[in-house]
């Protein structure tokens, strides 16, 4: 595939992951739900954009030219924006406008535009300016520490950070567990049992549904 990916490094812990990507050659690179969102910045043919993403529950396809930049900072399921809360931008990306060059509008707020060396800074002011913020009882379930909270507190803060209800985040976990047990070779039959599948062919359309893809191609590297 012709683009050239790197990990940045990053301090906070409400960020999953910063990638800086070039593209080199015409793609069609698949965006496979990963129970995280994403501000990111776009160059397009010499223009940039901002874009913010909330949680997907379904592959997307972003395509890119030769030249064309992409960099991801992908925050936490816990961390939401409550200017632009979880339960408004499941399956959404908006545009955010644009002040000349290298500033944008979120909210009230004129924010910098971040650049590969520039994310520990622009993070550092969104906490700051608590244009994000963290949601105590969702990040006690997705760490594996569930704070005590009835079914129905559960689902009002999940939908509110995430945009999912509990079952569909999990649905997505273990779809990502599929994958990653199965780009390790192991066999459809025995991932299915260890994920708690009801059987193969259920595990084969959640796949299909959220990844977009089946077991043979996984373990193909398709």
């Amino acid at each position: 595939m012709p683009i050239i990916k790197q990990a940045i490094e990053l301090r906070s812990p409400l960020v999953h992951s910063v990638n800086f990507t070039t593209f080199t050659g015409p793609t069609s690179q698949p965006m496979h739900p990963d129970g995280c969102w994403d501000i990111v910045i776009l160059k397009q043919r010499d223009q940039l954009m901002v874009l913010r993403t909330g949680l997907t529950t379904r592959t997307v396809t972003h395509e890119a030219e030769a030249g064309d930049e992409m960099l991801a900072i992908t925050f936490n399921p816990d961390v939401f924006m409550p200017l632009m809360p979880g339960e408004r931008m499941r399956d959404e990306g908006v545009l955010l406008d644009m002040i000349g060059r290298d500033r944008f509008w979120l909210g009230t707020d004129v924010i910098e535009m971040p650049r590969p060396d520039t994310v520990d800074s622009f993070v550092a002011k969104l906490v700051r300016e608590e244009i994000v913020q963290t949601n105590p009882l969702v990040q006690s379930v997705v760490s594996g520490r569930p704070m005590a909270m009835s079914e129905r507190t559960l689902q009002r803060h999940f939908l509110r950070t995430t945009g999912l209800t509990y079952k569909a985040f999990t649905q997505i976990e273990r779809a990502q567990k599929a994958v990653a047990l199965l780009q390790m070779g192991r066999p459809a039959a025995d991932v299915a049992f260890a994920l708690g599948y009801s059987d193969q062919p259920h595990m084969i359309r959640s796949l299909r549904a959220i990844m977009a893809r089946t077991p043979g191609q996984i373990s193909q590297g398709s």
